[in-house]
């Protein structure tokens, strides 16, 4: 047997404000961290590698007991009067229920056969499990399988047995599942992007949310108090929705999501990312209000905060569980995305970027002028300012005259075309971008102002002649969509000569910095 180590560390200023630090080794099987949880009141603290559990008493990090169970896949505390229960789910579908005791001013669990115990996998074995969970008070179970079903089972105290649903809705495989914490909402979403909130008992559908972040397969949860959802909405982007399916916040993590955990406090919720931070980000303000940094040589691989979120647990690949204090989040480049008690819209997401657009065009124009076509390149720079924007642009065009041209042109005998209109121009673009679907589909309202400099131009085989050119001031409003690699948008444009004429654009955009 391994040792490893759990190390705690209390830090206290004294008179002299100095930091004491201790820690405490305790022995414990070879594994990998798998999961760690903490019981609603700080007393138990339970670590699991992939072939035990040992849960410990905090008030001295003591041992109370070690259990055999493998695979884990979630454990929980839950108290019932004044007995409290330690609930274990495996990813077999094995759902094991104990009983803990207090007396004699120690914790005591209680041995023999399980207070509950169930199989959730598929009976007849042709079916696999995909994804498993249960209710913090142990009422309700649920286990998803590889034919896109959900069974939901609500235990029978009683008769120790229990009632089932089938879930038949989803299209896509089922990748999680997360019970609210009082035990009504079961969330289920699959690899589609589609979650959708059931009600636990009836299994009746309460709300559908699309749109979900799936590729890093974290499971749609609720908040503490069980009044919002909280999915991964994009890459660096988690979203509060309300029980219609609304979209209420949507945060930007400024790195790729890992893990979303709610806290005991129902106004924040941890985020975990992929540079091995754990944020702790507040509903209320849509701001990080801490940050735990992970530093080891090992692997990275479970967390959990305690009662009062001072502290944070976190479990390694080579066994050893550390205390971690977060610390004050200063730098907060995290913006809001979405507010919609201010906006008004429920689904409406901002995204930080820069690009660089080529697009044709066409402007209608005025008499004696039927139309041009446009070649244009623009820079937008959002980073600093979304969901705002400003850049630079430059474009040029040739003009074509109508066939109702005032005037006819000879060289010698030879009847020649009528003169283009050749023109070019620099503008500076301000506008505001936003997403009412999704991050890889945004619209942008624009206004444009600069300077354009034309001429009328005669090309002949025989050679070209150019008219004195004009300097006119340029500006233009317009709206346009970007649609991952392509842009288009329509405009207003007025200069000066040429007066008001529309103008439609498209082309290609290559963007650097994307923040979802």
């Amino acid at each position: 047997m391994k040792k490893i180590y759990l190390a705690v560390t209390f830090i206290f200023l004294s008179f002299f404000k100095f930091p004491a630090i201790f820690a405490q080794q305790f022995p414990v099987r070879d594994g990998r961290i798998v999961q760690i949880s903490e019981d609603s009141s700080g007393s138990l603290l339970s670590v699991s590698d992939n072939s035990s559990i040992i849960v410990y008493d905090l008030s001295d990090y003591s041992q109370i007991c070690e259990l055999y169970d493998e695979k884990v896949s979630k454990m929980s505390f839950y108290e019932e009067g004044d007995s409290k229960y330690f609930a274990v789910m495996t990813k077999d579908g094995q759902y094991i229920v104990r009983k803990f005791y207090y007396s004699d001013g120690q914790w005591h669990y209680e041995d023999g056969e399980p207070y509950f115990y169930a199989d959730c996998a598929d009976k007849t074995g042709k079916k696999s499990l995909t994804a498993v969970s249960f209710s913090n008070n142990s009422d309700y179970v649920a286990a998803s399988f590889n034919d896109n079903t959900v069974q939901v089972h609500f235990r029978l105290r009683v008769t120790a047995g229990s009632i089932s649903h089938s879930i038949t809705t989803h299209k896509a495989p089922v990748f999680g599942l997360e019970f609210s914490r009082n035990g009504e909402y079961l969330a289920t979403v699959s690899t589609d992007g589609i979650a959708y909130i059931w009600n636990s008992y009836t299994s009746s559908l309460i709300t559908r949310i699309t749109g979900v972040y799936a590729r890093a397969r974290v499971p749609v949860c609720f908040t503490e108090d069980s009044v919002y959802i909280v999915s991964l909405e994009g890459r660096n982007t988690f979203r509060i929705s309300d029980f219609s399916g609304n979209t209420l916040y949507s945060i930007l993590a400024g790195r790729p999501i890992t893990a979303i955990k709610p806290l005991k406090d129902p106004d924040l919720i941890a985020v975990r990312n992929d540079k091995n931070e754990v944020m702790v980000y507040s509903i209320s303000s849509r701001r990080p209000v801490s940050v735990t940094s992970v530093s080891s040589d090992s692997e990275f691989t479970s967390f959990e905060f305690s009662l009062r979120t001072d502290v944070m647990y976190a479990g390694f690949a080579d066994g050893k569980v550390t205390l971690l204090e977060p610390h004050p989040y200063m730098d907060d480049t995290s913006m809001l995305v979405t507010d919609s008690t201010m906006t008004g819209t429920g689904n409406v997401y901002a995204n930080r970027f820069q690009s660089f657009s080529i697009s044709a065009g066409a402007n209608y124009l005025n008499k004696p002028y039927l139309i041009s076509a446009n070649l244009r390149g623009e820079y937008l720079y959002s980073d600093a300012i979304a969901p705002f924007f400003i850049g630079g642009g430059m474009f040029c065009s040739v003009g074509f005259p109508g066939k109702d041209f005032p005037a006819s042109y000879k060289i010698g005998e030879q009847q020649i075309n009528p003169p283009e209109l050749l023109s070019a121009g620099a503008y500076v673009p301000v506008g505001y971008v936003f997403s009412p679907w999704d991050n890889d589909v945004y619209i942008l309202t624009n206004f444009k102002a600069g300077m354009k400099i034309a001429a009328l131009a005669m090309i002949t085989s025989n050679g070209s002649v150019l008219d004195t050119p004009y300097y006119a001031f340029f500006m233009s409003i317009g709206a346009g969509m970007q649609i991952k690699g392509f842009v288009f948008d329509i405009n207003c444009e007025y200069d000066t000569v040429g007066k008001v004429s529309p103008s439609i654009y498209a082309g290609c955009i290559f963007k650097w910095g994307a923040k979802k």
